[in-house]
């Protein structure tokens, strides 16, 4: 979500519950949202990219230059920001081998009231001729490690699928693992992987907000040594409605007892949902079912994967 900064009002803060350990007396601010947090990437703090006095307003972050739209369309990624200030956020690919990524981009409607009326148009253009208008989301992008090299599929690629066959693209992105893992090991972390999906999506149906153009970002280890290495010895995961703990809690509860100067262990999938520049809180207008509706067609596309995989 895009953040600001406000004065905060000491009457309003109020003990912080979700702690684990650790000292007691921390308050928290109504406004925190814990439980969204943990499902996106760790921010790091900012950066000036050029000079002190050349330095843009924080506020222009979120400030795109205008282009001319048609050479827009061409395009395979967005426009530069223009500003000279940086969001530092987690690197996702960090603690892999060859991360595979695949972004999926949620909701049948991608932008927010207000939004220039012929954007509006070409967004909705686009979802009437792709899975985002009939399943909530879109294949945005992916790459894959082939075992010599990445192969790497624009925002087109996901253009082209229906509701009938996007399950190809997702077979596509998880093929790796169909070829480096036992039939279990592989279904295994597809469940982990769904499980995830699902934990964002019961997060978001507790709360108030709007998102559009947002992400759910999903990366597994794609060199097939490694990935097995990984997935030697880990604990199953239960499949149930309330997903149980996933294997990344697993894994985060036991990092968290290391020595903090201890390098951080490979990972074997991350999950984030990412992308806020049109995201907002928004109490008393109830949940987001433009984007939960989209992240649980992606929960019964992981489940057909799984049925595949595991047939």
């Amino acid at each position: 979500m895009a953040a600001t900064s406000k004065q905060l009002d000491p009457s309003t803060l109020k003990a912080f519950e979700n702690a684990a350990a650790g000292h007691d007396g921390v308050l928290s601010d109504p406004s925190d949202y814990p439980d969204f947090a943990a499902l996106m990437p760790a921010f790091m703090g900012t950066l000036q990219l050029g000079a002190p006095a050349q330095a843009a307003d924080i506020t222009a972050v979120n400030e795109f230059v205008e282009n001319n739209q048609a050479q827009k369309d061409k395009q395979l990624h967005g426009s530069k920001i223009a500003t000279e200030s940086a969001i530092v956020l987690e690197n996702l690919e960090h603690g892999f081998s060859k991360p595979n990524v695949l972004d999926l981009k949620l909701g049948a409607r991608l932008y927010a009231d207000g939004t220039a009326p012929e954007k509006a148009e070409r967004l909705d253009k686009v979802a009437s001729e792709t899975t985002t208008g009939s399943l909530n989301f879109r294949i945005a992008g992916m790459k894959v490690w082939n075992g010599q090299s990445f192969d790497t599929y624009d925002k087109f690629y996901g253009r082209k699928f229906n509701a009938d066959n996007v399950k190809d693209g997702f077979a596509t992105f998880f093929s790796g693992l169909t070829t480096g893992l036992r039939k279990d090991e592989a279904a295994e972390l597809l469940e982990t992987i769904e499980a995830e999906v699902a934990k964002a999506r019961n997060a978001l149906e507790r709360l108030e907000s709007r998102m559009y153009s947002a992400s759910i970002l999903i990366v597994y280890e794609g060199d097939t040594a490694a990935l097995e290495n990984l997935m030697g010895g880990v604990p199953k995961t239960p499949r149930l409605q309330e997903k149980a703990p996933t294997l990344g809690e697993v894994q985060q509860s036991e990092d968290e007892e290391e020595a903090e100067d201890e390098d951080e262990p490979p990972m074997a999938y991350q999950v984030k949902m990412i992308d806020f520049a049109h995201a907002t809180w928004t109490p008393g207008q109830g949940k987001d079912e433009n984007v939960i509706t989209g992240l649980k067609n992606i929960e019964k596309q992981m489940d057909m994967l799984i049925t595949r995989v595991t047939g």
